[in-house]
């Protein structure tokens, strides 16, 4: 048998990819504050003494307005 002039067979190129790096960073521990409890909270309304009404039923009291709970105290 003669000499084989096929193409030549070259195997394919390595390709080495670079290593893979992981940092991992200590744990961090944030210590929560205490939960404050929260004052209730309050709401007024506007009374008008001189126009006996309250805002904003009334835009203007000449006198000037009153703050007024909005709910009578000992009720929800």
């Amino acid at each position: 048998m003669g000499p084989y002039w096929g193409p030549w067979y070259f195997p394919p190129p390595t390709y080495y990819y670079p290593p893979v790096v992981v940092e991992r960073s200590s744990p961090v521990y944030v210590q929560q504050q205490p939960m404050l409890e929260a004052a209730p909270q309050t709401s007024y309304w506007y009374f008008c003494r001189a126009a006996n009404a309250y805002y904003p039923y009334v835009r203007e009291c000449p006198a000037g307005w009153e703050k007024v709970l909005s709910t009578p105290p000992g009720q929800p």
